[in-house]
Parts: structure tokens; sequence; C-alpha cells
């Protein structure tokens, strides 16, 4: 199958948790991420494509991105999470992030106008 990605992940390790539709809660483990979603691992979920979820990510100065979406898929123990909404200052430090990590400014553009078409 063809890699239909159009925005690059970035492997980060930070505490994240993850919150159902009911308010339940759990902790995760964050294995990448983009300006689209996030690949998250937990043992034992029970959730569906489809779902609403949110992932709050905190960073290591404190601050926090918050990310809702639905699940996209689930393999094993991972969990596909693709971002339907971000909050300005989510969207900030994410930009950041990825900016960093990157390292190329002329690809954050591209992938920071892809994301705003597809929103």
């Amino acid at each position: 199958m063809a890699e239909r990605r159009a925005f690059c992940r970035i492997a980060f390790s930070a505490d994240a948790r993850l919150t159902d539709a009911t308010g339940q809660s759990w902790p995760v483990r964050l294995r990448d991420l983009s300006l689209h979603g996030a690949l998250l691992s937990l043992d034992h979920w029970q959730g569906r494509n489809g779902d609403t979820l949110t992932l709050l990510i905190t960073l290591e100065d404190g601050s926090c991105i918050r990310m809702e979406g639905r699940q996209r898929h689930q393999e094993g123990t991972d969990i596909g999470l693709e971002c339907d909404r971000l909050d300005l200052d989510s969207a900030t430090h994410l930009r950041r992030l990825v900016e960093l990590n990157l390292g190329d400014d002329q690809l954050l553009h591209r992938q920071l106008e892809q994301l705003l078409e597809s929103m």
C-alpha cells in the first residue's frame, strides 16, 4: 500500500492522557505526533474507530497541548488519533515542536496550509 500521509510525523515522548466522550481517562504512551494527529499506545484499549477522544499532552515546561479528535485506527496496542480541533495555544505549541523537529520551514508552512485546508 502506498504511503498517503500529508503530514510528517515526529517521534516525541511526553506524559499524556486520553479521555473518551464519557469523561473516562487513561495514561497513554505517545509514540509520535504530527499537525494532523498522534499515534498512541495503550494496553487493553476498548475504543472503536470514530470514537470522539481528547488527548492532553503535558510538555516539559508545564504547558499542554490539547488535541480533540477521533480514533482513526487501532492495531494491537497502537491507536491512531486524527485531530479535529486544537485551541490556539495548543496549535502554537504543536507548531513549535514540529518546527524544531523538522528543521525545514518551507515544509512546515506547506503542512500548515494543508492542515487549514482540511479543517
